[in-house]
């Protein structure tokens, strides 16, 4: 008995020729940097043609939007899944630098700042990128000061506490731009985890 393949939609297709786009312009942004980024480029990393891009993605601006916003999505639902894995007993400083770890020294991040710094003349664009930063960072935080207070803290303790952590290892992804020195780096974390512990530890049993 011979097997029918289901054909696709032309709304599947269009979603396939998407995601190839975006996959591809992520690509050629961790390999070349904004400066070196050419819509050429990613069209040949996708095999399309400029006119398939162009339908879905009319301009290089809307390309790069919405290449940024596949990204921050990914790394949100990193985030999220390991929220959801923290089982009561983990210690949740630790997994919340590790998480801040995985994203602000992670090289996705340093995609970001390229685009940033380079991106000055371009006000839609960098408007563009802060605002989809901004929505994803904000429910990562909001998830992560939900678990703290899960735990005994109030919510200005723990915002407190999400702060010292996070624009602590935000700090360590910006200096990589001058200085890679990872076995400082570690040893400024591990005094970060230590101080943001002993706070931890001693508000949670406040009254």
């Amino acid at each position: 008995m011979s097997t029918i393949q289901k054909r696709r939609t032309q709304a599947e297709r269009a979603t396939e020729t998407k995601d190839r786009l975006i996959s591809a312009a992520l690509e050629v942004l961790r390999a070349k940097g904004y400066a070196g980024f050419r819509v050429a480029d990613v069209t040949d990393a996708a095999a399309l043609s400029r006119g398939g891009q162009t339908h879905h993605f009319p301009t290089k601006l809307d390309l790069l939007t919405a290449s940024f916003a596949r990204l921050y999505e990914q790394i949100t639902e990193r985030s999220r899944s390991r929220l959801a894995q923290l089982k009561p007993e983990d210690d949740v400083v630790r997994q919340m630098l590790d998480d801040a770890s995985d994203f602000f020294l992670h090289d996705d991040f340093s995609i970001g700042l390229d685009v940033l710094a380079a991106a000055d003349r371009d006000e839609e664009l960098r408007d563009a990128i802060l605002r989809t930063a901004r929505e994803n960072r904000f429910m990562v935080e909001d998830m992560w000061i939900g678990v703290l207070m899960s735990r005994g803290l109030s919510r200005v303790d723990a915002e407190d506490i999400l702060w010292l952590v996070f624009n602590t290892v935000r700090g360590l992804a910006v200096r990589t731009l001058w200085q890679h020195d990872e076995q400082r780096f570690e040893h400024v974390k591990d005094v970060i985890y230590k101080i943001a512990k002993e706070r931890y530890e001693a508000r949670r049993k406040s009254p």
